[in-house]
């Protein structure tokens, strides 16, 4: 009975042996067959049009085009995904005096993205009978054809270290107030020597110092939706805006156009200029009230 028994054991536990080899092998084949397989897709990728950069998106660029920026990246027939380098396409972007920085990054599976963000034109100053723009970064840029770049106020009257503090300020402006901007002086008197004056494409003429005009002018385009209007959008009153303490209309009250032009002949005191003045630094008050609670 025990022989039996042993001979039981002996032909089950073989047949258990059996399948486990099966098993195994099987198992050894699959595996074998996908290694193969993903090897025969690498290398058909890697050696075929599969892998070659053929789709570039390029985003954030208006000073510089596409075309300067495909140069720079430097691509060709056989450049290929796995081979191409971003960090180096960066550097080169990045030396460009226009881009501040640049994101360069690979999808899959041929794909290459673009992301550029440009240092705003911050003003133009007239240079040897052509205006030259100005960079936010304080840097001219010269010998460009592109129009775009002569976009922003014209900056006059400025001295390097002068114009340099300008520049930071009006950096610190939304583009959309900037480009409102026609045109920037320096204007200094006695006791007020970093006095400027600005006129603006809504024909108003602001009065501001040269250190503060940037947080103040934040809200330009406020303060002058505050200003009473006509039916044609001209100013019911004239005057200008001083940014120079607070925020103030000043009106003219019937100057000459010479006068007009400075707020030096304008009388200061009235109850007149005083209402106006309250207006608009309550204006000003609620706009940083809002900018405020919105933060």
């Amino acid at each position: 009975m025990a022989e039996k028994v042993k001979q039981f054991d002996s032909e089950y536990l073989q047949e258990q042996r059996q399948v486990r080899k099966q098993r195994q092998k099987k198992i050894q084949y699959i595996v074998f067959g996908i290694l193969l397989l993903l090897i025969i897709l690498i290398l058909l990728y890697m050696f075929t049009p599969l892998s070659k950069i053929s789709n570039v998106k390029i985003s954030g660029n208006d000073l510089v085009s596409d075309k300067e920026i495909n140069q720079m990246l430097k691509l060709n027939n056989k450049a290929r995904m796995y081979t191409y380098s971003t960090n180096n396409a960066k550097e080169r972007l990045e030396s460009n005096e226009l881009i501040k920085k640049a994101e360069v990054s690979k999808k899959f599976p041929k794909d290459l993205h673009v992301k550029i963000t440009e240092h705003q034109i911050a003003g133009v100053v007239k240079e040897k009978g052509e205006y030259v723009p100005i960079l936010e970064n304080g840097k001219s840029i010269k010998n460009r054809s592109n129009d775009e770049l002569e976009e922003g106020p014209i900056l006059s009257g400025f001295k390097e270290k002068q114009r340099a503090q300008l520049v930071s300020e009006l950096a610190k402006m939304p583009k959309n107030v900037r480009n409102m901007i026609s045109e920037i002086t320096y204007d200094p008197e006695t006791n007020k020597r970093n006095q400027i004056q600005l006129f603006t494409s809504d024909n108003i003429q602001v009065i501001a110092d040269l250190r503060t005009v940037g947080d103040k002018m934040k809200y330009y385009g406020q303060m002058s939706q505050s200003l009473q209007r006509d039916d044609s959008g001209a100013l019911q009153k004239d005057g200008y805006i001083d940014l120079t303490v607070g925020a103030s209309f000043i009106p003219y009250d019937g100057a000459s156009s010479q006068q007009a032009q400075s707020d030096k002949n304008v009388e200061q005191g009235t109850q007149k200029e005083d209402k106006a003045k309250d207006e608009l630094q309550s204006t000003l008050n609620k706009i940083q009230k809002n900018t405020d609670e919105s933060d």
